[in-house]
């Protein structure tokens, strides 16, 4: 046990020394660059204390034990939970980035730019997995929902399989909860 252990952890500084080995380089590989820390955009709302539950049922949600998650850097603040009829996993995450800076993300392809109650809402495919997300620009950051689809469902009749459906089912939910989402995160 001892000698495993061991290993793992000779095998983990490995790696760890490999990275910052590769990391560092020479002025003659890349420009100078200068960095600048800006301060993280402060979000107080958190959608798993925050969004009505009622107004999650009513829009299909079990809420009964919905999945927190808090991270920093930048701040985001989010709450899962499993819809029903069609079946689908859902986030909804209150975040501290600006609404141009999330649709600049390369791993998005944009479907559609709407207004939902007043607000710009990008609605893209995630490309680095089964989601189609939808993000809202609420001063100071952004609410972002996502809609997981599965492909390979075994139940094509009850879940969602496709991008252009978890896009649809994106845009109907967000539209449906505008009213009980806040001003300000």
């Amino acid at each position: 046990m001892t000698h495993s252990r061991s290993l793992a952890v000779f095998g983990a500084l490995g790696v760890l020394t490999v990275t910052a080995l590769t990391s560092c380089g020479t002025d003659t590989d890349s420009p100078t660059a200068t960095t600048t820390s800006a301060a993280p955009i402060p979000i107080t709302y958190h959608p798993c204390d925050d969004l009505s539950f009622d107004a999650l049922e009513e829009v299909g949600f079990s809420v009964r034990s919905p999945y927190r998650t808090d991270r920093q850097n930048p701040i985001s603040h989010e709450c899962t939970f499993a819809h029903r009829d069609p079946g689908y996993g859902a986030s909804f995450s209150a975040m501290g980035r600006t609404f141009d800076d999330v649709v600049a993300d390369q791993r998005l392809e944009e479907h559609t730019r709407i207004q939902i109650n007043g607000r710009d809402v990008s609605i893209a495919d995630f490309t680095g997995g089964s989601n189609c997300l939808a993000t809202m620009d609420i001063e100071p950051g952004v609410l972002q929902f996502s809609v997981t689809y599965s492909p390979t469902s075994d139940r094509p009749d009850e879940d969602i399989t496709t991008i252009e459906q978890a896009c649809s089912e994106a845009e109907r939910i967000l539209t449906a909860l505008a009213p009980h989402l806040p001003d300000r995160l």
